[in-house]
């Protein structure tokens, strides 16, 4: 029915593409008259959902929550191993050489910043002595 790009298609037969699309999946999902003879099941009313028995629904509900209990599990039991091997390489502050906070923490970042912030502002008003005997431009007149 799609005898080529789909993107290329009016709307009208875009629209009439996709109505035969969920036809034919729907055919797939509903029982039909021959199937219904030999179910021995009613069918739910829900159309396109199939009804379990009541001890499958149920082992089947058991099973889920033994599969999300266990992922539980194994989640708590990743954070915990987490939480520990954070706590185990917590190093000390290399500025100050305390343990008590890391580097990020350190009470003496602002003084260090205004002393870095001080030497910059040195250097860059700094001006060589032109006239020195082995400077760049010595004129020895």
């Amino acid at each position: 029915m799609c005898r080529g790009d789909f993107m290329s298609k009016n709307p009208e037969e875009a629209m009439d593409f996709l109505s035969y699309v969920s036809e034919v999946s729907r055919g797939w999902d509903e029982p039909n008259l021959r199937e219904m003879g030999m179910m021995k099941d009613p069918i739910n009313p829900k159309g396109g959902m199939y009804m379990l028995s009541e001890d499958v629904d149920m082992k089947a509900k058991v099973e889920t929550m033994a599969r999300r209990l266990e992922d539980l599990e194994l989640k708590r039991m990743h954070e915990v191993q987490a939480i520990s091997e954070t706590q185990a390489h917590v190093m000390p502050c290399t500025i100050c050489q305390s343990g008590e906070h890391v580097v990020d923490e350190c009470p003496t970042i602002p003084a260090v910043r205004e002393i870095l912030g001080d030497q910059a502002n040195v250097v860059g008003q700094f001006r060589p002595n032109n006239n020195a005997p082995y400077g760049n431009t010595y004129n020895s007149s």
